[in-house]
């Protein structure tokens, strides 16, 4: 056997096993966010990580409303988020309500994982990717909201 395999498995098993515990709801991430995840039992955050429009407009599900209660926290990883690829082809009252849905998410104290790499996006660059069918992905200003919105 070839004892630097053995070491370098060894070495990740040792990093899993300290990582804490997340109960993983959809696919895992492809990033990762430094969490062992789980399918039950002990865990101390849910990781949502992947979900679809229909998920989002019935959120939250049973597992996500049992950690909130408990004070657990939940994530969302961004690039889950299936349906944020139709951004421009979607129907803006029903793209409307999924941003609403979004927004009720961070209400309820849900984080929104991978968000500290986006940038800025004005009105202006919404306009020009909504145009040109490019994914609306980053934090937007009041008034881009509202363009995505379909209000201005």
């Amino acid at each position: 056997m070839n004892e630097r395999l053995i070491e370098e498995v060894m070495e990740r098993v040792r990093q899993t096993s300290q990582r804490p515990a997340a109960l993983l709801l959809g696919q895992a991430p492809a990033r990762d966010y430094g969490w062992q995840y789980v399918s039950g039992g002990s865990y101390s955050a849910v990781v949502i990580g992947s979900m679809t429009a229909g998920e989002l407009l019935r959120f939250p599900d049973e597992k996500s409303a049992e950690a909130l209660l408990e004070g657990k926290p939940v994530y969302v990883c961004r690039e889950g988020l299936t349906y944020r690829r139709c951004a421009g082809t979607a129907n803006r009252v029903f793209w409307s309500r999924l941003l609403a849905a979004e927004r009720q998410m961070k209400q309820l104290g849900v984080e929104f994982l991978g968000a500290g790499q986006e940038k800025l996006l004005t009105a202006e660059e919404v306009r020009r990717r909504l145009r040109e069918g490019l994914p609306i992905e980053g934090r937007l200003t009041p008034l881009a909201r509202d363009v995505l919105e379909g209000k201005l």
